[in-house]
């Protein structure tokens, strides 16, 4: 009886074990599979625009002219974003119509915070309502731009060098930042978001997860490919582009051919995100939609059949990467632009200007610009078969 009752409890014990494993493999099977359809569903490329201005009847004729041949729109008005009943109706929207959408926060009317936009339940009662359609939240524009030309809300005041300048910018920026994504308002894992023309290394490193490097005016726009791309790949971050004004009057926005051929640039540099803003309550619009006209649509509409019929296999990786000297947050917008928005250029501002203009036309697409550190001189991972520094040296793996 004895040998039996154990030959038993064995067979009994054996049985709840596979059941167990079986269970668990189940589990994981589901589990994964579930992880790879939401992977899988995650479009290789968002491509739409920043509805900068105006209110959510300006969103919705947006999103019904974009329909077709866009997946992405931003919330950028603070008149939208600013009104919970607004706002939810406006991402209830876009959600029927299978968008997906960025809320904007801006930073404070008086100072750097609290900023204003959503109210700080917004995100934490409403992410499940859209499910992977709501990205995230554009908090601050321009945090870089805006230090760089001392205009309202720059992070840096002063600073002792440009080392000091460099750790207050992080630190300041990231913890203003982590603030608003954090569980006191955000409380959720969505992604967060800025669109910049300067200083794109130093919003990664204050937390940033994607930076709209933009294209704006007659600038290079493969120098600002190599900035954004550059500190995107370092970070382990993805990155995009802000196509933005180009004139200070009307037209303001640039014509659509040069449109096309942006979007394509961009799109061949391994964007993730392409996105074209729009300012419909400007002084004169020139269409219904803003300073957008019917062309500007067809030029997108026709970068949407480009993008659909020229398909990346992959990311596209850069193999050099120019190296800047530590800590030195320099505009390049020419030979003599400032350093931090706090110092003027001095040698070293013409000399690194004309290594990177060199060294783009020698490689084009296939340079990135980046640093050496992090922040506290934490070297940087720099994963590129030739470095060029700033001070000559070259090094290949």
């Amino acid at each position: 009886m004895k040998i039996s009752f154990s030959s038993n409890r064995r067979r009994n014990i054996c049985f709840m074990i596979l059941v167990v494993l079986i269970v668990v493999i189940l589990f994981l099977s589901l589990f994964i599979g579930l992880t790879m359809q939401s992977r899988a569903s995650k479009p290789a490329l968002f491509v739409g625009v920043d509805v900068g201005f105006g209110d959510e009847e300006d969103v919705y004729r947006t999103a019904d002219e974009m329909t077709g041949y866009a997946n992405l729109i931003v919330i950028g008005s603070l008149a939208v974003t600013s009104d919970s009943d607004k706002l939810i109706r406006v991402c209830d929207y876009l959600y029927a119509r299978g968008f997906y959408f960025i809320v904007y926060a801006g930073f404070s009317m008086e100072g750097l915070f609290p900023p204003i936009g959503p109210d700080s339940l917004f995100f934490k009662e409403n992410q499940g309502r859209w499910g992977d359609k709501l990205l995230g939240a554009y908090i601050f524009d321009e945090p870089g731009g805006k230090q760089l030309d001392n205009r309202s809300h720059r992070v840096v005041e002063n600073a002792n060098n440009i080392t000091d300048a460099a750790e207050h910018y992080v630190i300041t920026l990231g913890s203003l930042a982590t603030l608003y994504h954090g569980p006191a308002y955000y409380g959720t894992d969505l992604g967060m978001y800025t669109s910049d023309y300067a200083l794109y290394w130093y919003d990664y490193l204050a937390g940033y997860d994607v930076v709209l490097g933009q294209f704006v005016g007659n600038q290079s726009r493969q120098l600002a490919v190599s900035m954004t791309r550059g500190a995107a790949t370092t970070h382990e971050r993805d990155w995009g582009v802000m196509i933005t004004w180009k004139y200070r009057q009307p037209p303001y926005v640039e014509e659509p051919e040069q449109l096309y051929d942006d979007m394509v640039v961009a799109y061949e540099n391994g964007a993730i995100y392409v996105v074209v803003f729009n300012s419909p309550d400007v002084n004169e619009p020139t269409t219904p939609y803003g300073i957008l006209t019917k062309d500007h649509f067809d030029a997108m509409r026709r970068f949407w059949d480009y993008y659909k019929s020229h398909p990346r296999s992959m990311a596209y990786n850069a193999q050099t990467a120019y190296v800047l000297p530590t800590d030195y947050g320099y505009g390049f917008r020419g030979p003599n632009d400032n350093i931090w928005g706090l110092w003027p250029a001095n040698e070293l501002s013409t000399q690194v200007w004309n290594d990177a203009e060199a060294l783009l036309d020698k490689y084009n697409m296939n340079l990135d610009i980046v640093y050496q550190t992090r922040i506290d001189s934490v070297p940087a991972s720099l994963e590129y078969d030739t470095l060029v520094f700033w001070n000559g040296t070259i090094t290949n793996r």
